[in-house]
């Protein structure tokens, strides 16, 4: 008995999980049909009032965006570049820094950035639905970890005070070990690791020289150089968008 009542709960639940997903998904979609109502119906009073000032162009992105009930996570002191994109799933921690022109599109699996960490600019990070080496489908990138400019990695991990340079490609199932390094424009195929306390370098990346002690140590300075470079940088920036001023002035204008 106590067999097919679990047998039956299963399945019940199962069903209501996905009765509210989709709950969620039709209340996202309905929030997003009435603003688009409601953005359709003042076009139409300002037209009616020979005042076209709505046809101004005005940028859309957004530095953070939902996908349907994937929302973005980020710690308070976190830094997002204004035209960095952060979409989806996505986990950011304490004074991490998201540069200029990089992407980190969470809309498969998960991607999570741990503290003191930066991903340089022009920079994608992606995850996928399925993993082809068998490993989790989502990136992870852990503490104290310098991601440099225009890289790609896509369901990949690299742990805690790495460093990957510029140019490089850290491709599915690919591991990064905690105090190793990535030299800038290599290759880092499916599957494939870079040893703790090793240089990795090439297409594909191969074994190069081991890392000193001072080399490892310095991993944490420069995360942390980077951690107050992304403070001055916020610091330039309102934590609110002053479009609606712009909007004003040229509403002024065009009477």
């Amino acid at each position: 008995e106590d067999l097919l009542g679990k047998l039956l709960v299963r399945p019940c639940t199962g069903r209501l999980l996905c009765g509210v997903a989709m709950l969620k998904r039709v209340a996202v979609g309905v929030g997003k049909a009435l603003r688009d109502t409601g953005q359709a119906v003042e076009r139409m009073g300002m037209r009616a009032q020979d005042n076209w000032i709505f046809s101004e162009p005005f940028c859309r992105h957004r530095a953070v965006m939902n996908v349907f009930d994937q929302r973005p996570l980020l710690a308070p002191s976190a830094f997002v570049a204004p035209n960095a994109s952060v979409i989806g799933n996505v986990e950011v921690k304490c004074q991490s820094s998201i540069w200029y022109g990089a992407v980190v599109r969470g809309d498969q699996s998960n991607i999570f950035i741990g503290g003191c960490s930066s991903i340089g600019d022009r920079t994608v990070v992606q995850s996928s639905t399925v993993n082809p080496t068998g490993f989790s489908a989502r990136t992870y990138i852990g503490d104290w970890v310098t991601i440099g400019q225009g890289c790609v990695l896509r369901a990949c991990t690299v742990d805690n005070f790495s460093k990957v340079g510029d140019g490089c490609i850290i491709q599915e199932g690919a591991l990064v070990e905690s105090n190793a390094m990535l030299e800038a424009g290599s290759v880092l195929p499916s599957g494939a690791r870079v040893p703790s306390g090793e240089v990795y370098a090439g297409n594909p990346a191969v074994f190069v020289r081991k890392l000193s002690k001072e080399e490892i140590a310095e991993f944490e300075v420069s995360a942390d150089a980077v951690v107050s470079l992304a403070a001055k940088h916020a610091d330039e920036f309102l934590d609110y968008s002053d479009a609606y001023q712009l909007r004003e002035q040229m509403q002024k204008e065009s009477k």
